[in-house]
């Protein structure tokens, strides 16, 4: 009978369920899973910190729309990797957590880097294993890949003590079974008298929209809503979590909802896929909305409808599965004439004013000023970047010019790294090796905040280590912006909020390995992009940004914080 390592079993579960690379931060625990990784071609990516581990992972999984692995070790290794894993948890993200434990045996008695994770973990994985039986290791990771890719998808994790991992066992009572044999690819549909119900309200409309989340993505039904779109020619927005589900290049795209702005906000039926309505939405209410629109919500996740806002038509479903439904059932009843009237008012008012919204946006961009317009730094960068790229965004201020300009022609040519709703700085320099990991042709720039790059700067050092050139673009005012103009116009202190003025970002790179370039002209961000690229090394482009700005996303701020005021008063 042939023995077989629990190392070397968990390796090949690995493999099984098709993986093609682990991110890792090495631990000594860990090598017998590396050494099985390395004989089954499973790409290892070494990172320099566990929460890096975790974002890299979630960058993956988001670029690939398949589950993907965070590997680190025991005790503060599975501490420091918590920060990414709820990242992944708020963008619905399946990452698998695999995290060794000290023996077993041995608990409680002090042994080195003892730590059990399994509260911390409890709000932010949908599964947590912990498996003390060497020849129920490919169970637990069948187990772990099941949870995290059924209905909305999410991390979990696994915990594996050290004597689990080197005990031998007969590979007949360790079966590695075929994932069709422990989960279901099965989409769920939609309850058709539902889906009838809501085609009659979509027809019947005079304003009809659809609104689109991260569902849309990780449904991967582009080309549904698309068909679906261009059948009924409703326009479609998004919220910032589905930037690229539908193509912003599409006439019936009207662009995004959220930092303001809703071309969508006079539907009087609105089909709401895959979205969830939280802040950046309005919780679904206000200015986003009409007063008396009606809302047909679709969520693979039966308790996000009706969250936050009443619904009038709530359908279970999968989105891919659920707009054939809708696309199906609209033919039949259009009937010959197969379509809706080519042009409407409310669609050119759509198309307008999200026309409008751009015009604003560049036309303030095209500044000359120095320190550099922020705005005409995420212009060069958009204009630069051609259809066959990805730009990952990190930081607060900066994101607020840089993602409503950027035209994102597929899904994944644009990934948002502050974990959704979470807010989690820091994630864009490790989310764009998992992007570049997953499509290693592509060309990958990462926008970031100053303060938000200096969290996981050190990542550079993996990326060049690794071969992954990706393009860091830092937006660089010398402060916590988004902080500090709070303070400007709260009438603060001014503290706690300025960063260094004298620390070169493009040096710190070059010690690394890797290019770096100051800019201080706005002349020279593209020529700056273009030596980047040029270099075939990763890259950081340290561009310093006029610190007086103030953003329309700050003084949204004030209008929040003024309608908390309010709410708590009632």
């Amino acid at each position: 009978m042939a023995q077989v390592q629990g190392s070397t079993l968990v390796g090949r579960a690995l493999k099984n369920e098709g993986v093609e690379v682990v991110f890792t931060l090495a631990g000594g625990l860990l090598s017998g899973i590396y050494d099985t990784c390395v004989e089954e071609g499973i790409e290892l990516v070494d990172m320099r910190h566990e929460q890096a581990v975790a974002n890299a992972a979630t960058g993956y999984a988001i670029a690939t729309c398949k589950p993907s692995v965070a590997m680190v070790t025991a005790g503060p290794g599975a501490v420091n990797m918590a920060a990414g894993m709820a990242a992944a948890w708020h963008a619905g993200a399946p990452v698998i957590g695999i995290a060794d434990r000290t023996p077993h045996f041995r608990q409680g008695m002090g042994v080195y880097q003892e730590f059990d994770p399994g509260d911390m973990y409890r709000s932010i994985t949908k599964w947590r294993g912990y498996c003390t039986s060497t020849r129920r290791l490919p169970e637990y990771v069948a187990t772990a890949f099941r949870y995290a890719m059924t209905g909305r998808k999410g991390p979990v994790l696994l915990e594996i003590p050290f004597e689990t991992l080197l005990l031998d066992v007969d590979e007949k009572e360790a079966p590695i079974r075929p994932p069709d044999k422990y989960r279901t690819s099965a989409r769920p549909y939609g309850d058709p008298e539902l889906v009838q119900r809501a085609i009659e309200w979509l027809l019947e409309a005079e304003k009809p929209g659809i609104l689109i989340g991260s569902g849309i993505l990780w449904s991967e039904a582009t080309r549904e809503l698309v068909e679906f779109a261009e059948l009924l020619n409703i326009p479609v927005c998004y919220a910032v979590s589905g930037k690229g589900g539908m193509p912003d290049d599409h006439p019936l795209c009207g662009g995004i909802v959220g930092f303001g702005f809703g071309s969508i906000a006079g539907a009087d039926v609105l089909l709401a896929i895959g979205v969830r309505f939280q802040e950046l939405l309005g919780f679904g209410a206000g200015d986003f909305y009409a007063p008396d629109v009606r809302v047909v919500s679709v969520d693979i996740e039966p308790s996000e409808i009706g969250r936050n806002r009443p619904i009038d038509i709530g359908i279970f479903g999968d989105a891919k599965a659920v707009l054939s439904q809708l696309t199906r059932e609209a033919k039949e009843a259009l009937g010959s004439s197969k379509s809706r009237p080519e042009e409407t008012e409310w669609l050119k008012h759509v198309r307008n004013t999200a026309a409008s919204i751009q015009d604003m946006l560049y036309a303030e961009a095209a500044s000359s000023s120095k320190p550099i317009f922020p705005g005409r730094l995420g212009k060069e960068v958009c204009e630069f970047l051609g259809k066959d790229s990805c730009i990952v965004m990190d930081g607060a201020d900066i994101q607020s010019y840089v993602t409503p300009l950027y035209c994102a022609s597929f899904p994944s040519s644009y990934i948002l790294a502050l974990g959704g709703s979470l807010g989690h700085l820091g994630g864009g320099v490790p989310f764009a090796i998992g992007v570049k990991t997953a499509n290693p042709e592509q060309r990958v720039v990462a926008v970031v905040g100053d303060g938000s790059f200096l969290f996981n700067a050190s990542e550079i050092d993996t990326a060049v280590r690794n071969k992954k050139q990706i393009v860091i673009v830092i937006g660089n005012d010398c402060q916590w912006g988004f902080v500090r103009q709070d303070q400007k116009l709260n009438e603060h202190c001014d503290v706690c909020s300025k960063l260094s003025e004298d620390a070169r970002y493009d040096m710190y790179a070059q010690s690394l390995g890797a290019y770096g370039e100051l800019v201080t002209d706005p002349e020279e961000i593209r020529p700056a992009l273009e030596r980047a690229f040029a270099s075939g090394l990763p890259a950081v482009l340290d561009v310093r940004t006029d610190p007086s700005i103030i953003s329309f996303v700050d003084y949204r701020g004030i209008d929040v914080r003024r309608e908390l005021l309010q709410l708590g008063q009632r």
